[in-house]
């Protein structure tokens, strides 16, 4: 199984060299599901830093790439320090390029079917339903508009077609902090439903998951901590 996006909330802890220990601590109740984890990789310039915070102060965790190409970001460090509106309001101005460039290359096209219809097509082979919703030439100019499309294609496709552009924009928006699973301060592991190969292509699952992560983060005190790991699931 490919890796996860994971996001880890301490409470407060001073010392920052204790922090992979606690982290370590934190999973220990859930190897069944993470078995490793790493600041480093995939995830590591996830987070936004505050315009006033200090890097190299030891109160941030920045990998080698992040302080070389991405000084801005890192993954994981105080609350406080982490720019959290900065991050959504990215994603939101990304989400609304992508609409209107894919709006203005489709405007002689007919309307894209939705892929809820391909899964009604192929109802126990949702991996041909996924080919040939994006087979269509309607998606295909995603690939020429020159606006970064998000890792998970196929659920961004499926917006693109559903969605409106304010509700297009709002749904890149709810998605910019959380990962595909929270781990609580208190314990308490949440998993996005999308990546558990359920049946969640409204996304319903989806959105109550990120509604309650981004009322969960920003709820945070100050002083507490958060992490973005690259994990890795138990086979």
């Amino acid at each position: 199984m490919s890796a996860r996006h994971l996001l880890v909330c301490l409470p407060p802890l001073d010392d920052p060299q204790q922090w992979a220990e606690e982290i370590d601590t934190a999973l220990a109740p859930h190897s069944d599901d993470i078995v490793s984890w790493s600041t480093e990789r995939r995830y590591d310039t996830h987070l936004a830093l505050r315009p006033d915070a200090q890097q190299g102060s030891g109160l941030v965790v920045q990998s080698q790439r992040a302080r070389t190409s991405f000084p801005s970001r890192c993954s994981g460090g105080r609350r406080g320090l982490l720019d959290f509106v900065a991050m959504r309001a990215e994603h939101a101005e990304r989400a609304a390029r992508l609409y209107g460039a894919w709006e203005a290359a489709t405007a002689a096209m007919a309307p894209a079917s939705p892929f809820s219809l391909f899964c009604q097509r192929h109802p126990q082979k949702r991996h041909r339903a996924r080919e040939e919703f994006l087979a269509q030439p309607q998606l295909q100019v995603l690939h020429d508009i020159g606006v970064p499309f998000a890792r998970h294609q196929h659920a961004e496709a499926a917006a693109l077609v559903a969605l409106d552009q304010e509700a297009f924009v709002d749904r890149a928006r709810q998605r910019a902090v959380p990962g595909d699973l929270l781990l609580t301060e208190h314990g308490d592991l949440h998993v996005n439903p999308a990546f558990l190969n359920s049946d969640d292509a409204d996304e319903t699952g989806s959105a109550r998951y990120l509604a309650r992560v981004n009322r969960y983060l920003d709820e945070l005190g100050s002083d507490h901590l958060v992490f973005s790991l690259h994990g890795r699931p138990a086979e």
